[in-house]
């Protein structure tokens, strides 16, 4: 058996969100990865043909004896469009009477609907598990275009293009905007500034996202009355990656504020009653910064807490019957391997130490 499997973390605190989107001419962006990944193993066997897609969080699978048989019908259609366009093949080349028998299987490390850019993440370790099985050799930048595609081209959704580029890059990214391109700019961060985000960030579960694709249109229709909240949005990008840089936690705090309210202001369901009391308790617990993350309207927070504030911060948080995540900032972005081979064939799939 061929085995390959890829992992892929989200994006948290992302700063200048849905100013990387189609809607706006010109955005900027600043997030961060969290060591949350979503993994993807290829297992491949010779047989009598066929694929198996697993996704070993929900039990959903799909079975078919062709890929031509795949067709989208809500169950695993990001994977399915991963494996359409990949243009890999049941028959091993050279053997005509032996066929491919291929269980491609997912699971992530963060709720469904969480606002991470899970989808994106998923998209991403698809898309590298394939190339490395195809023998492709990809950059992360093309792994990430190519995830986008699956969603806007394939699937007919509206996505923006700082999830796949943050998952497929890692660390923490500034991102200038003119969609469909984008200018990454890696932010290294002082090793003392890291600790102390690290100690001081709370990632915070609230519950699935109800921000349905509806919301996200009557948005898209309305962007010509928000250009000035969409302005609010790329400075808060812009102030949180000078914050970062001079070392200021405090000002990025605000900067994250900012960036709630401008985002608050683009449709009345991005909050929630929750996440509006989870806001309260949590800023008289201590917290200097907070923000929803993605799109918003439940799914995951991101909050900043005072110096020495995190304990007080994280029981506000336990006492709202909320689930805290880990926001420990991943490093490599995506990463490809063989399990039957620790040196593997597919280094231009490996991010740098």
């Amino acid at each position: 058996m061929i085995e390959f499997r890829a992992r892929a973390p989200v994006r948290f605190c992302d700063l200048g969100g849905w100013t990387d989107t189609r809607i706006v001419p010109r955005g900027a962006v600043l997030n961060f990865t969290a060591r949350l990944y979503t993994y993807v193993t290829l297992q491949a066997k010779e047989g009598q043909g066929g694929i198996r897609l697993e996704s070993l969080d929900t039990d959903e699978s799909v079975r078919s004896g062709d890929i031509r048989g795949l067709e989208y019908n809500g169950v695993l259609d990001l994977l399915k469009a991963a494996v359409t366009r990949s243009g890999i093949s049941l028959r091993r080349p050279g053997l005509y009477t032996t066929r491919w028998e291929i269980a491609i299987l997912v699971r992530s490390d963060v709720p469904p609907a969480s606002g991470l850019g899970s989808s994106a993440a998923l998209g991403v370790a698809a898309i590298a598990a394939l190339a490395a099985f195809n023998g492709r050799l990809m950059l992360p930048q093309e792994v990430a275009r190519e995830s986008q595609i699956l969603e806007v081209q394939e699937l007919k959704l509206e996505a923006g293009v700082q999830d796949q580029l943050a998952s497929a890059c890692g660390g923490v990214n500034f991102m200038e905007v003119e969609y469909p391109n984008a200018r990454v700019m890696p932010l290294v961060l002082d090793p003392q500034v890291q600790c102390e985000l690290e100690d001081r960030f709370v990632l915070v579960y609230t519950g699935k996202s109800h921000f349905s694709s509806g919301m996200h249109q009557k948005v898209i229709a309305e962007a010509g009355r928000h250009k000035a909240d969409f302005d609010a949005l790329t400075a808060a990008a812009v102030a949180g990656k000078e914050a970062l840089l001079a070392g200021d936690l405090r000002a990025f705090g605000a900067a994250m504020n900012s960036n709630w309210e401008a985002q608050k202001r683009l449709h009345p369901e991005i909050t929630t009653p929750e996440i509006e009391a989870l806001h309260a308790a949590v800023l008289a617990a201590g917290a200097i910064g907070f923000k929803a993350n993605g799109a918003g309207g439940g799914g995951t927070v991101t909050i900043l807490a005072d110096r020495h504030k995190t304990h007080q911060v994280r029981r506000a948080v336990q006492d709202l019957g909320m689930q805290v995540l880990s926001a420990q900032i991943d490093s490599r972005g995506l990463q490809v391997w063989n399990p039957q081979d620790e040196v593997g064939s597919v280094e231009a799939l490996h991010l740098p130490e």
